[in-house]
């Protein structure tokens, strides 16, 4: 259970900023690429056959419960690079990183809660030992220094030890409760051995190699894994250590045996070594399955045999075979993820660029990926698609179309002077552009089949981004503070001024005509002229790599994987809580308000911002209706009734319905399945009712919470105290009927519909049954007309 050897990594964390008078709700962000996460993994440890835990980069922590053909993500409550995980059993476990991280958890990974050693302000911890279920060591390092600290009572209280000058360790191993080593190095390779459980530890030896892994067969013999693919042996308990072999190949930062002949070592390669002859000989071999560029940092064997490794973006292999083959989990691609783009809610394409021209495919929603094209020749910088079935490429020589959802993509145009096309935009099924190298354009007006060239920027930069709000303007950025508009559909462009000089500008987004962002190496720019003028935004330090916006809500996205959102349009931001530091690339903001982001190999995740999370909310309705309240026995004639909910301002927008069955007490539920939180008006119709709104301003609702209002007790309850009191004794109130025709307002047309119903004695759920009682009669006529004598009518904002 072996980890890194950065030991002098410096660790760069983004604070999350807290702007007065300002606050968000956090997003809750989920891996789509890689499955189940694309963090690097550090370290890892097996209880039995099936139980076991990886850790890695910004907090990441996995468990499976059957021998690695699943994981699952566990949340281990912080966001910092994590080197260390042991379990002294099934379910208590100890995991360690930087900035003193250093928790346990005694039910599993379910909760975890901190443990302060002493003397560790600011430490890292490097590696975690458990002999038993209440003898544990830990080995830290702060400012060039080593420490080991011991508990002997679950890690209630824990005692510091000595090294013996040893102060660039990495890892520990023990061979039982009172034997084991400390061995790393940086400057030179460094062994260190106690007898006496730590009382003592002692130097046994030192060369110029970095240590960084061990593992003993038996209480003789043992390997140590060193840098530069070096391997040394012992066949005295650890008193001398011998050179054996060196490849000149990985850092060996984990080794494990699986039998007496059998064993393995894992580091800082795609590659592993293997020997089958108890570490007489070695051999290099290349994980069966595995990717080629995925290193592994730490390996696990359990009881019966089965090989784990883990290591960078969240590789993952695994082998019940003694090696003879793996099986491979990790991302669909080891490209950079350059731009996202779905043709509806559920099929979308990610494309990666940077030496790599993957194409990916998703038809559920980025559940799952599919590669289609895989490594072409030359990178893909950007995606669009006119339709189900025709989609079009940019290249860094060329362009590309599919006319079959991209099962095979043709080249539609080739460039003769090298250029880099990064940006590709269709504001029809044949009018198209895209952009890239020496400030130029090119155009489609058929689709494809022919393009023109021209230079629309006077920098000769390369021009990043394209932007068209519709058929006639759009805007292009690039370096070099390059920035220019089109209002005639890309005849003649106007240079705006953006930024300082010098300045690269990485991306444009306008959400109509006059509303336009801008990220860039310094920070954000917004236009709310159509581009004549800009204003930096104040945004959290850095530069970001895109921005999209849709409404007031935004996201832009950064090179070292920081996300900060705007819920107002970009006049304030916060750094958002994410799932990774994976550098991102990519951004795309859907009308079902899904934002997707993408990056560093393969890098794909997706988020809806909180406030804007629909839950199931459940609105509780006291209400009666006129003509089918009886006040003799104090309730009501029951009926179906509808419930809209609409912003409580202008133009009171509906957001969400429902319908509900009022019960003989008044009492109707209505289950709202499209609210997010906020104000609302309450709409009540009936069918043959006035329809009614709740009181001036609306009322609060959050959404899955339950949502409690009583109409019937106060005349203010209704918008213009638009009730009729139908009872005294209990006060009660309730809606107005008679709007047979549902026009708003009680009159002649109603009063004639009711009395040729009445006429011809007609019975049944009709909507001239103004008392529910299923006729016709004089009574409903009675209501009706004193309705119409007072001039009933809907009242509205």
């Amino acid at each position: 259970m072996k980890k890194t050897n950065l030991i002098f990594k410096v660790i760069l964390m983004a604070l999350v900023l807290s702007i007065k008078g300002y606050s968000q709700q956090p997003d809750n962000w989920q891996w789509l690429n890689p499955k189940p996460q694309g963090n690097t993994l550090n370290a890892m440890d097996f209880v039995n056959d099936n139980t076991g835990y990886t850790v890695g980069n910004y907090g990441t922590a996995l468990k499976t419960t059957d021998n690695g053909v699943s994981w699952n993500n566990l949340n281990a409550g912080v966001s910092v690079q994590l080197y260390s995980v042991d379990f002294a059993d099934l379910n208590t476990g100890y995991i360690g990183g930087v900035n003193q991280v250093f928790r346990k958890t005694t039910d599993g990974g379910i909760t975890w809660s901190d443990i302060v050693l002493p003397a560790f302000t600011n430490s890292t911890v490097l590696d975690i030992k458990f002999t038993n279920a209440v003898t544990g060591y830990v080995l830290g390092f702060f400012l060039l220094e080593s420490r080991i600290w011991k508990t002997t009572d679950g890690g209630l209280n824990w005692v510091t030890q000595t090294t013996d000058g040893a102060n660039y360790l990495n890892n520990l191993y023990f061979l039982n409760e009172n034997t084991g080593f400390g061995s790393g190095g940086s400057f030179g390779g460094e062994i260190i051995k106690t007898t006496n459980g730590g009382v003592n530890w002692n130097f046994i030896y030192q060369d110029s190699y970095a240590k960084h892994s061990m593992v003993f067969m038996n209480s003789l013999t043992g390997f140590s894994g060193s840098e530069q693919g070096r391997i040394y042996k012992t066949i005295d308990g650890g008193n001398t250590w011998n050179f054996v072999l060196s490849d000149g190949g990985i850092d060996i930062t984990s080794m494990n045996f699986i039998d007496a002949n059998t064993g393995f070592g894992f580091g800082s390669g795609s590659v592993y070594v293997k020997t089958t002859d108890g570490g007489n000989n070695w051999y290099e071999s290349l994980p069966v399955g595995s990717s080629n560029t995925s290193q592994y940092f730490d390996a696990a064997v359990t009881p019966n045999g089965t090989i784990h490794a883990a290591g960078t973006y969240g590789a993952m292999i695994r082998s019940t075979n003694a090696g003879a083959n793996f099986t491979y989990s990790a991302s669909v691609t080891d490209g950079y993820v350059s731009d996202i783009e779905f043709i509806n809610n559920s099929t979308g394409y990610a494309v990666t660029g940077f030496n790599h021209g993957d194409i990916l495919k998703t038809t559920n929603s980025g559940t799952t990926w599919v590669s289609q094209i895989s490594s072409y020749t030359t990178s893909i910088y950007g995606i669009a698609f006119t339709g189900a079935e025709t989609g079009y490429l940019a290249g860094s020589i060329s362009l590309y179309k599919t006319t079959n959802g991209g099962t095979n993509w043709n080249t539609v145009y080739n460039s003769t002077t090298n250029e880099i096309f990064t940006d590709i935009v269709f504001t029809n099924a044949n009018t198209g552009y895209a952009v890239g190298s020496y400030g130029r354009q090119m155009k489609t007006t058929n689709a494809g089949l022919n393009w023109t060239s021209s230079t629309i920027s006077s920098s000769g930069s390369i021009l990043s981004s394209l932007c068209f709000v519709n058929e006639t303007t759009g805007y292009a950025v690039g370096d070099n503070n390059a920035a220019v508009k089109t209002t005639n559909a890309g005849l003649n462009w106007t240079t705006m001024t953006v930024a300082t000089p010098f300045v690269n500008l990485n991306d444009v987004f306008f959400t109509d005509t006059n509303n336009g962002y801008i990220s860039c190496a310094t920070g954000i720019y917004r236009s709310t002229n159509g581009g004549n003028s800009w204003i930096k935004l104040i945004t959290p330090s850095g530069g970001y790599a895109k921005v999209q916006f849709r409404g007031n809500y935004g996201y832009a996205i950064a090179g070292d994987g920081k996300i900060i959102k705007s819920t107002d349009a970009g006049v304030n931001w916060i750094v958002q809580p994410t799932v990774t530091s994976n550098g991102l690339s990519a951004l795309y903001f859907n009308s079902d308000n899904i934002v997707y982001a993408g990056g560093l190999i393969g890098t794909i995740i997706k988020t809806i911002p909180a406030e804007l999370i629909s839950l199931n909310t459940t609105l509780n309705l006291t209400m009666f209706i006129e003509g089918f309240y009886n006040s003799n026995i104090n309730n009501t004639v029951g009926d179906s009734v509808s419930v809209y909910l609409r912003n409580s301002s202008s133009p009171y927008s509906l957001v969400d319905s429902a319908k509900g069955i009022l019960s003989s007490s008044g009492n109707v539920s209505f289950s709202l399945n499209n609210l997010s939180s906020g104000q609302y008006y309450i709409v009540i119709k009936h069918r043959n009712s006035i329809e009614t709104w709740s009181r001036q301003g609306g009322e609060t609702f959050v959404s899955g919470s339950n949502v409690n209002y009583v109409m019937s007790d106060q005349i203010t309850k209704a918008f213009g105290n638009n009730l009729k009191q139908v009872d005294s004794s209990p006060v009660r109130f309730a809606i107005y009927n008679g709007d047979v025709n549902h026009d708003g307002i009680t009159d002649a047309a109603d009063i004639s519909a009711i009395d040729n119903d009445a006429t011809y004695a007609v019975i049944g759920y009709v909507n001239t049954d103004l008392t529910g009682d299923n006729f016709v009669d004089a009574g409903d006529m009675s209501i009706a007309d004193n309705n119409v004598t007072f001039g009933v009518s809907a009242i509205t904002p």
